[in-house]
């Protein structure tokens, strides 16, 4: 009973959290979805200066760790542009922001450049014959199609991207591992607090992964 009883206790902070974490997820993958798009399409450009800066980006952000990444964002770069006084308070949800979208995007690139060109040359040959321009071609033609394969591999990135947001506890970002790190430090019951957060992020990852499934399945529909 004093198990459930520390749960019960702590669950309206957690959930406070959690609501947290729920919206630096829905930010990062967002901003990371544009940021994953644009670079995708950099690394299929015909322009080598546009397919070099993606490919360092990639190899940046995918090469060193997201906590360093957080931590050079909101700590490094402000030691060098004045940053805080620019944006003030602010600066911690510019940061964690910035830092989440930057690393996931690097691996959307990846996940949209592969969907693309899984997708028949054909395709795109077929639609430029009927008068559609490159750009026409793409968005109507391919992107949708493509869509329907990326789908597995986005939910993975996106469930990752919720499990990342943890690492924003280092800047103090009130998600849901700073929260319980909190009550723990106020109330020593490591034990229960860590169970608390783990079947939410379960539950969360789990209401993720079903929505998905429900995607896959309606997209199969449509194709049939």
């Amino acid at each position: 009973m004093e198990f459930l009883q520390a749960i019960q206790d702590a669950m309206p902070q957690l959930l406070h959290g959690l609501v947290f974490t729920i919206q630096y997820s829905i930010l990062g993958v967002l901003f990371a979805s544009i940021i994953g798009l644009v670079a995708a399409f950099m690394k299929l450009s015909l322009f080598t200066v546009l397919r070099i800066i993606s490919n360092v980006y990639v190899e940046i952000f995918r090469g060193t760790p997201l906590l360093v990444q957080v931590l050079f964002i909101y700590s490094g770069l402000p030691l060098v542009l004045p940053l805080h006084q620019w944006f003030g308070e602010s600066y911690l949800i510019i940061a964690a922001t910035t830092a989440l979208a930057l690393n996931e995007g690097a691996y959307i690139t990846e996940i949209i450049r592969a969907g693309i060109l899984s997708i028949d040359k054909g395709q795109k040959e077929a639609s430029e014959s009927i008068g559609m321009t490159g750009f026409q071609a793409m968005w109507f033609i391919i992107l949708p199609q493509a869509f329907k394969r990326m789908i597995p591999p986005l939910v993975n990135q996106f469930a990752q991207t919720i499990k990342d947001t943890s690492l924003l506890s280092v800047i103090s970002v009130g998600e849901l591992i700073y929260s319980g790190q909190i009550i723990i430090a106020q109330t020593f019951q490591a034990f229960q607090i860590w169970t608390a957060v783990a079947f939410l992020y379960l539950i969360l990852i789990f209401t993720l992964t079903q929505i998905a499934r429900n995607l896959e399945r309606r997209f199969q529909i449509d194709k049939r």
